[in-house]
């Protein structure tokens, strides 16, 4: 073998390495971009949080026997905002039900429950029904609701 055979295979050899510490590391840094992408995801769905709980705090309670038809309202769109955002992938669902899930629920119920609303020919349920993403919303947080504190089987 001659000197220039054994130096061509020897930088052969290395360029396959260095090939390959080039895929690891593009590997490793697509896995750290996506890690990050995600962080910055959760912390902008979490953002969303505050003004959201502003609309909440707004709300005044619903007496199903006297409802004020503007006071239903401003909850259904409420409820309806909160439910399109989770839907949405704009807020972190686990974060709203954390927060808010015996609320919403409370809510839904205090709403559908009023028989007729004042100015309107609607009852609370007839609105409900007007704003699904609520609807569905509300059916998931009863389900976790009622799992809430489960045992977990062995």
């Amino acid at each position: 073998m001659t000197t220039e055979v054994v130096v061509s295979f020897a930088a052969a050899v290395l360029s396959g390495v260095a090939i390959l510490v080039s895929i690891g590391l593009a590997v490793r840094q697509e896995r750290f971009s996506a890690r990050l992408q995600a962080q910055e995801t959760l912390l902008a769905q979490r953002q969303l949080l505050l003004p959201l709980w502003d609309y909440v705090g707004k709300l005044r309670k619903i007496d199903a026997q006297n409802p004020v038809t503007p006071h239903v309202i401003d909850a259904v769109n409420t409820l309806e905002l909160i439910a399109l955002c989770c839907e949405g992938g704009l807020i972190d669902r686990s974060l709203v039900e954390r927060t808010f899930l015996e609320r919403y629920l409370e809510m839904y119920e205090d709403i559908e429950a009023c028989a007729a609303l004042p100015g309107l020919s609607k009852s609370g349920r007839d609105l409900l029904r007007e704003n699904r993403a609520a609807i569905h919303l509300y059916a998931q947080f009863k389900v976790s609701h009622a799992a809430a504190g489960t045992v977990t089987p062995l």
